[in-house]
């Protein structure tokens, strides 16, 4: 939950983007992103479509599973907004994200760093960047069990892209209390619905 009071929803968007929380894992993407699903459920100008992955469902990560054959399919008939390959797994976002965007709601979606440029060929993107310092997200990736340390390393010594070079419009550190991180990231999705709403009157 918010730290923040309670402010009156602003009006559903005119124009719906696609807002991407990217940034390396363990860095609290899926965290951030539960606390704001939670603060805008009865939002009608934002969307939080679950990612479909092909790994099995955790406590870890809010996703749908697909096997590689059933991915493999509905990707080549259309059936998803945006796919993506990451960690020796397929990604994508269902065709929800892109129903949505249309309609002018924004789609809040955790997203690999890697397919921002495709991504920005397809929609109106607002990049949130997520980031800590590699010694916390080492403990993190631990925590979860989900990797072995040598993978771990692995992870962390990846050359990535400068933080610049993908453009974000926020870059949240998200090194201390989570509660400081969250109120970050709903204060810009507050400010993105009350800018779309402004234009919308305009």
């Amino acid at each position: 939950m918010s730290t923040e009071e309670k402010v009156p929803f602003a009006p559903v968007p005119s124009h719906g983007k696609l807002i991407a929380i990217v940034g390396p894992s363990g860095a609290g993407k899926d965290t951030l992103i539960d606390a704001a699903r939670a603060e805008f459920a009865e939002h009608p100008g934002l969307v939080f479509p679950r990612r479909i992955i092909t790994r099995e469902s955790s406590s870890a990560e809010d996703h749908d599973t697909l096997s590689e054959a059933e991915f493999a399919r509905i990707e080549a008939e259309g059936g998803f907004s945006l796919s993506w390959r990451a960690h020796g797994l397929s990604y994508a976002l269902p065709r929800e994200v892109r129903s949505a965007t249309e309609r002018g709601i924004h789609a809040v979606c955790n997203l690999s760093r890697s397919s921002l440029s495709e991504a920005r060929e397809r929609f109106r993107v607002n990049v949130v960047l997520v980031t800590a310092p590699a010694e916390v997200i080492a403990q993190r990736l631990a925590a979860r069990g989900r990797e072995s340390a040598e993978v771990i390393r692995a992870r962390l010594a990846r050359k990535v892209d400068r933080e610049d070079a993908l453009h974000p419009d926020l870059i949240i550190t998200n090194d201390g209390p989570v509660e400081a991180a969250v109120d970050r990231l709903l204060a810009h999705l507050r400010a993105e619905l009350s800018s779309s709403g402004r234009q919308a009157a305009e």
